[in-house]
This record gives structure tokens, sequence and C-alpha cells, in this order.
């Protein structure tokens, strides 16, 4: 019976084990129960990690945002500082 579908899309995770530690994992419930076993062990609360479920429109690409204004052509402004011995 296929599992219901995530809340959220799933990504695939690389992950290095040995056959043995493999066998292990798969012993204790493998992914649902690492799955199950994160969500106890979170540090925050459930609703800190909503930000990471964005919707469509908040993960389309956005032109960067420069604090430049459009009319400065290159001039580096100089200002002159003084040392505090000299009045």
């Amino acid at each position: 019976m296929p599992r219901p579908k995530p809340p959220e899309p799933l990504k695939f995770r690389n992950i290095r084990m040995s056959d043995s530690e493999w066998a292990k994992f798969n012993e204790l419930g493998g992914a649902a129960w690492l799955r199950q076993y994160v969500s106890n062990k979170a540090k925050l609360p459930d609703k800190y990690y909503e930000v990471f479920q964005k919707p469509k429109e908040a993960a389309k690409r956005r032109a960067p945002k420069t604090f430049e204004s459009r009319g400065v052509n290159g001039v580096v402004a100089i200002h002159e500082t003084r040392s505090k011995d000299v009045p």
C-alpha cells in the first residue's frame, strides 16, 4: 500500500551507511521512524518550520534589490577625516 502524499514536496537526500547500519536503520522503522524522530526532537515549535513551506507565488524569482540610485554613474565621494589630535 503506498503511503499518503506528504504535506510538502520530498527531496532526495544522500546518506552514507554500511550494509549493517542500513539493516539496523530499517529495523528501527526506516524513513517513517526517522521522520517521526526528527519531528519529536525538533528544538523549535512546528510554527517556526512553516516558513519553509512556501506557496508557489513566494518561491518565484524576483529582481535583486539594490541600494544604489539609478542616477549614480560610478562617482565615489571622498570625505576628509581629521585626526583627534589636530584641532
